[in-house]
């Protein structure tokens, strides 16, 4: 049967997003709404993975948080179908937590990823990271454009256009490419990183880094991009290199 609660009823004033939970387990996903709404934000809660897509259309969440295991949509393929179509934030919830897990659920498209059991307060840390990061790349977008021959970044309408090719970046890989091409040849650090793009403390999770800098690269690499490469500074961090025209 199709549950989609907003929880707890009895709250007031929503001072945060709206965030889409979608999770099999009925316990984990009220208190994860619960937690998240104590929070300030209005959630929804789905068990049924099949009605995840229209509950996302009709709710038009600010994040979404995905179980990957779950017997009738696996939240890998719930991930892949919401990036056909949105750049809203994706926060995995999952049991599996060993790395190649991890790593497999960034690659697709997810912003990031907890497992469980997760503690509380780290959840809605994160998730307030995602959501925070996700608002200040459009209140502090400028009018203006870092141009790298006919490779263009596009600070105020948050694309990457090649020639007349727009690349398919989520929100995460954007802001990524933003901060490396603000500083072309600068060495970036990872902790550099999770504290500018993620807004999470250093040293917190550098395999985050590399998974999404490995995804930027894909697609930097898909749209023939060839007027900036992203290098690695072994030990350090990464780089851009390339000329801002």
């Amino acid at each position: 049967m199709l549950d989609q609660e907003a929880a707890p009823a009895t709250r007031e004033r929503v001072t945060g997003g709206r965030i889409l939970v979608v999770d099999d387990d009925r316990d984990v996903a009220e208190l994860v709404a619960t937690v998240l709404a104590e929070a300030g934000h209005e959630v929804k809660t789905i068990t049924d993975s099949r009605q995840a897509m229209a509950a996302f259309g009709e709710f038009q969440p600010d994040l979404v948080t995905l179980d990957v295991l779950m017997p009738s949509v696996d939240g890998i393929s719930l991930c892949l179908e919401l990036r056909r179509n949105s750049d809203v934030p994706v926060l995995f919830l999952s049991a599996k937590d060993d790395p190649p897990d991890r790593v497999v659920g960034l690659r697709i498209g997810a912003d990031d990823y907890l497992g469980k059991p997760f503690d509380n307060d780290e959840l809605a840390a994160r998730v307030e990271a995602l959501m925070r990061r996700d608002r200040s790349r459009t209140v502090h977008a400028k009018e203006r454009q870092l141009r790298f021959g006919r490779f263009i970044i596009d600070l105020a309408s948050l694309q990457a256009i090649a020639g007349d090719r727009q690349l398919p970046l989520t929100p995460t890989e954007f802001k990524l490419l933003r901060t490396l091409a603000s500083e072309p040849g600068r060495v970036f650090t990872r902790d550099d990183l999770l504290v500018g793009v993620w807004g999470y403390e250093p040293g917190s999770d550098t395999r985050l880094v590399d998974v999404h800098v490995g995804r930027l690269r894909k697609k930097l690499e898909q749209a023939s991009v060839s007027e900036v490469t992203i290098e690695t500074a072994r030990g350090f961090g990464y780089r851009l290199t390339g000329r801002a025209a």
